[in-house]
């Protein structure tokens, strides 16, 4: 059953891709957004299919085009069905960016559509068309995280920042988060990743992930009404986190500093835990020039600025991490296992697995010791600033 659920998602994902040209994206910028594209540049993705696309400085909408362009984003045969879903991140996309937070900002159709459905051909299929959802966002300038070394000033932003993306959406509600179809890529679905684990080759990977999973359903799963909830990005990850140059009066001398967060497509109501985990897991498989456990303390003492978590929540995050890094293996192997041509779903495997291994080895009451001596360094540090 689990096997079953977790292969018709991604195969839904991944399978039926539209076939898109140059000339038929130029067109469906013209037709339905009247702006006349320059240039098309394919960006990496996951399950959906971007472009960064320029444009002439004035189109026949009438209106001056954004300096920097656009991306126009063309999502998957499953996430287009959900429209509900697409309205509540709209909405909470908006919230955010009056937080004071950069985020991508969507360009309405020349009718006044946040988004449309199209119908296009199916890549190896031209003679079928399937509709797809695509929109049209502002192109936001900077340089993806995995891009500049990472100092522990940085990890401390991204946890400052992602907890005034949750702090900003504390209140807010949308229908279109609840009674959706089960998503492979929120937490709480973890367990499903059990159903793929033949796909690791390697006997003790997969016995340490199901001890994973197991802790995650005992110590977390049952006790999911124990922790705050609300609507969370759901995916701080080193692609969706931008950095521009720091200013020089810069507190923690860093030369970088968090300028955006992208993509909200696994945005979820949620325990709050859960948000600055996943940002704790990918700043720790990104660090090279300091530990992995230094990396997400200094997430988590940057989180706790902008939202309290009790003993108890702070207590679950290393079973919270490592059940992330855990489900972004798996579901990577996978995908490229349905789909070879695209290596990006395998980005968090070379450094994943020994961070994985390292994380579930250490002790748990000396791991959050060492978390905590940390948040109490910063305080520390940046009141005497």
């Amino acid at each position: 059953m689990q096997f079953n659920r977790m292969a018709n998602y991604v195969k839904l994902s991944t399978s039926e891709k539209p076939s898109l040209t140059v000339p038929s994206i130029g067109a469906i910028l013209a037709r339905h957004y009247g702006v006349c594209m320059l240039s098309c540049q394919k960006l990496n993705g996951y399950e959906d299919y971007n472009f960064r696309i320029k444009v002439e400085s004035t189109g026949n909408n009438g209106k001056e085009a954004c300096c920097h362009g656009y991306t126009f984003k063309v999502l998957n045969k499953r996430n287009s069905q959900n429209t509900k879903y697409i309205e509540a991140q709209h909405e909470m996309m908006s919230l955010v960016y009056g937080s004071g937070i950069l985020t991508p900002r969507v360009l309405p159709t020349l009718s006044g559509h946040l988004y449309l459905t199209v119908n296009l051909p199916v890549e190896g299929s031209e003679d079928i068309d399937a509709p797809y959802l695509v929109r049209l966002f502002e192109y936001v300038p900077g340089t993806i995280i995995q891009s500049v070394p990472l100092t522990p000033g940085l990890c401390y932003k991204v946890g400052v920042v992602a907890g005034r993306v949750d702090t900003a959406l504390k209140g807010f509600d949308h229908p279109g988060f609840h009674g959706n179809e089960v998503d492979i890529w929120h937490l709480n679905n973890v367990t499903l990743i059990l159903g793929l684990l033949h796909v690791v080759d390697d006997r003790g990977d997969r016995e340490m992930i199901s001890d994973v999973i197991k802790a995650f359903e005992s110590r977390v799963l049952e006790h999911l009404d124990e922790f705050q909830q609300g609507i969370t990005h759901g995916d701080f990850n080193d692609g969706n986190i931008l950095v521009t140059q720091a200013t020089d009066d810069d507190r923690w001398k860093d030369v970088h500093d968090v300028s955006a967060i992208l993509d909200y497509g696994d945005s979820a109501y949620q325990p709050y835990i859960f948000e600055v985990a996943i940002a704790m897991t990918y700043m720790s498989v990104l660090s090279d020039s300091i530990p992995p456990q230094t990396a997400s303390g200094y997430v988590l003492a940057g989180y706790l600025t902008q939202n309290d978590l009790s003993d108890r929540e702070i207590d679950v995050l290393k079973i919270c991490v490592c059940a992330r890094i855990a489900q972004s293996l798996v579901i990577g192997v996978y995908t490229y296992h349905v789909d070879p041509s695209n290596d990006y779903t395998l980005t968090t495997a070379k450094e994943g697995w020994p961070r994985l291994r390292q994380l579930w080895k250490m002790d748990t009451e000396e791991l959050v010791s060492e978390w905590r001596n940390i948040a109490s360094s910063c305080k520390e540090k940046l009141a005497a600033v």
